[in-house]
């Protein structure tokens, strides 16, 4: 089901928010990331979430997190990586590691993320979703030419 990993890729993207935005541990990621998938199975029209496929993803950007920003770092051109907002930071990490850890094949994971930076980028024009493509397009130039 599409919408589910969809809906997967979200809680994965708030949970990763989180570990940035207040420095948390390993262990306290997954703690956020559980906390999450409990309330949305306690809202009164849960979303159905693939909550598999958000922990695959958590549990994999947190073991891997090094390697994953060294290819967005690669990838950015005359900007940082902390000069990202923390959730395009979230959602650039999502989508690097669905590519080089995952498989997942470059337009279905930046769509995704292009879709969810519509959704929950603070920036009200399409500045955002125009830098965040780019960005991914560029990392998965530099995932897919190594």
């Amino acid at each position: 089901n599409i919408m589910k990993r969809h809906n997967g890729r979200i809680i994965a993207v708030l949970t990763l928010y989180n570990m940035d935005l207040s420095k948390l541990t390993d262990i306290e990621t997954l703690n956020v990331l559980n906390d999450i998938i409990m309330m949305e199975a306690e809202e009164e029209y849960p979303v159905e979430i693939d909550n598999l496929y958000a922990h695959k993803i958590v549990d994999g950007v947190v073991n891997n997190l090094n390697a994953v920003d060294a290819i967005i770092i690669k990838s950015l051109v005359k900007y940082t990586i902390d000069r990202l907002s923390y959730v395009d930071r979230a959602l650039i990490r999502v989508a690097t590691y669905e590519m080089k850890f995952l498989g997942v094949d470059p337009k279905i994971a930046i769509n995704e993320a292009v879709e969810i930076t519509k959704e929950y980028s603070a920036v009200e024009n399409d500045l955002q979703v125009k830098f965040n493509n780019k960005l991914l397009d560029n990392i998965s130039k530099v995932i897919y030419e190594q």
